[in-house]
């Protein structure tokens, strides 16, 4: 396999950064004496559900060598705090009117799942590299070898007009048939090694799950397009894992990597939380006793989410619980009603947010026997700190799926500056809308809410909410959110669309069905190379917008 190089010089630096910081905060010698190996920056879904606040650095030393994530978000907070100035490149769209700079790329006969992600993996946040960065698809149909892909990379990521890898369309890195039993689909999302040579994933069933931990190769014999695929290892320098872990499918619970132990945890169908060993570092193993942990017989649990402070595993279940379970003695701590036992449609189907450095998670049901709720708990105790409204949901007689929401770039400063976005129903109608929450403290404060209704459709829904603080698009930067509408963006039977939202307002791009969660690009000023990545879930394509304006 080719190996990936790529400038490391804003890498090095925040590493630097990172330093003076420990040395004015005098923390000890031994954290002070620690240098980072040479790894990228994976973006993934994982990294949208666990966050550290500015401060972690000061009071949690420890922390940046326990969660490689700790890393990845200073980085981003590094480079908001130090821009200067509103770049004046292709990021600007003041002369982009009549271009369309994105691109868009055929998948078949798949996409990814509705509420799951693409992986996008990069050495360096502010330089862009044509070879070595890359956003990988887990598509949610059977691979068949020499036809349809279920798991497909495109490096050139930054093509198009204007763009730093020529004008063209994104080159296929890699198409591979990744399905090893009958009807095999990548149905959650993939999860990214350090160095970004490995990708973890699980492939379901309707009677089995298997995590899979693939070691990509290039070159001929590695597939050509959606269409044309390889299976790994036959033709080609590609290893694929396979490990069996339930007589069950797997649904809503994409994998968690603790990089630092190499271990990898994930749920089933089945009501079962498992856990992997050796995922990136050694040979990948079922763990035994006492795992894989029985939560809920049968119950579906979506992906957990590991706080490294507290060691604790949180996930929801298709009752409307929230669990906490300890990740040394796999124990069961604490559940907390977030939904309705018993009630119509109570589920947790999106892995909690876990602010790890405030010590609270949050959770989001569509029924709590009253209304939608979001709520949130302490992560020590499981105990709940605050319960909001976020419209009727699925009580007014309606299955609503709703996703978990996201925080604004002041929360991360001080939560108590910051809010937090989160997609509901109307109080009194299924219509999507909005809801903004402030803090007090840290906590949720109900009485600050600021909602407005998104779209007058009683039908369409959104993806999960993701945040991007840009600080060279815009003066003082931009903090955007990006989610998908599933139809009627533009009236009655018209298709679904991309939405970004800043300060400024709303723009909306059509896309037929709506889109999976979206997973952000950096903030280079290079053509082309600050981006959201996508699928359509209507029409079976990949898709790269641009930051600003989704050119």
């Amino acid at each position: 396999m080719e190996k990936l190089h790529c400038p490391l010089t804003s890498l090095a630096n925040a590493w630097r950064v990172l330093g003076l910081l420990i040395l004015v905060s005098a923390l000890s010698a031994q954290v002070a004496e620690y240098r980072p190996p040479r790894i990228g920056i994976p973006q993934d879904w994982t990294h949208h559900h666990v966050f550290f606040s500015r401060r972690v650095f000061s009071e949690q030393p420890d922390l940046v060598r326990q969660e490689p994530r700790v890393l990845h978000q200073f980085l981003r907070e590094m480079r908001a705090a130090s821009a200067a100035a509103p770049a004046t490149s292709a990021l600007n769209d003041s002369a982009a009117g009549a271009q369309q700079r994105d691109w868009s790329m055929p998948l078949g006969t798949g996409h990814i799942a509705s509420g799951m992600s693409a992986a996008k993996f990069g050495f360096d946040d502010t330089t862009a590299d044509c070879t070595a960065d890359y956003a990988v698809f887990g598509l949610n149909v059977p691979g068949v070898t020499t036809g349809q892909a279920s798991l497909i990379a495109f490096n050139n990521l930054y093509s198009g007009t204007g763009g730093l890898c020529g004008t063209g369309n994104p080159t296929v890195l890699f198409s591979y048939n990744t399905t090893t039993v009958i009807g095999g689909r990548i149905i959650t999302a993939p999860v990214l090694s350090l160095d970004g040579t490995r990708i973890a994933f699980v492939e379901s069933t309707g009677a089995a799950s298997i995590f899979h931990v693939l070691t990509w190769a290039t070159g001929p014999g590695n597939g050509t397009s959606a269409t044309m695929s390889a299976m790994p290892g036959i033709g080609n320098s590609a290893v694929l894992i396979s490990i069996p872990y339930a007589t069950a499918t797997d649904t809503r619970s994409s994998p968690w990597v603790d990089y630092i132990n190499d271990v990898a945890y994930m749920g089933a169908d089945d009501g079962k939380l498992y856990k992997i060993t050796g995922v990136f570092k050694g040979t990948p193993a079922l763990a035994g006793a006492p795992w894989p942990v029985t939560i809920n017989a049968n119950r579906r649990l979506t992906a957990p989410v590991l706080d490294q402070v507290t060691r604790n595993l949180f996930f929801g279940d298709a009752q409307g619980f929230l669990y906490s379970v300890n990740s040394n003695t796999a124990t069961i701590n604490k559940r907390l009603a977030v939904g309705l036992n018993l009630a119509r449609n109570p589920a947790i189907i999106d892995a909690p947010i876990v602010d790890a450095s405030n010590g609270t998670v949050f959770a989001t049901s569509s029924n709590d026997g009253t209304s939608a709720v979001l709520v949130q708990a302490d992560t020590a105790t499981l105990t709940q700190r605050a319960r909001v409204p976020i419209g009727r949901g699925s009580s007014g007689g309606t299955n609503i799926n709703l996703y978990d929401g996201a925080f604004n770039n002041n929360y991360f400063t001080n939560p108590a500056s910051g809010r937090m976005m989160v997609c509901g129903t109307g109080a009194t109608d299924d219509t999507p809308w909005r809801y903004s929450f402030g803090f007090t403290g840290k906590n949720l404060n109900p009485g600050s809410v600021i909602s407005a209704q998104i779209l007058n459709s009683t039908s369409s829904r959104c993806s999960p909410f993701s945040e991007f603080f840009n600080p060279n698009i815009g003066a003082g930067g931009t903090d955007f959110f990006f989610w998908g509408m599933t139809a009627d963006c533009t009236g009655t039977t018209t298709p679904g669309c991309v939405i970004s939202r800043t300060a400024s307002g709303t723009i909306m791009v059509d896309r037929a069905g709506g889109t999976s969660a979206i997973i952000e690009d950096g903030i280079s000023t290079t053509g082309q190379a600050s981006s959201i990545y996508f699928t359509d879930l209507g029409a079976n394509n990949a898709v790269k917008l641009t930051q600003n304006g989704l050119q």
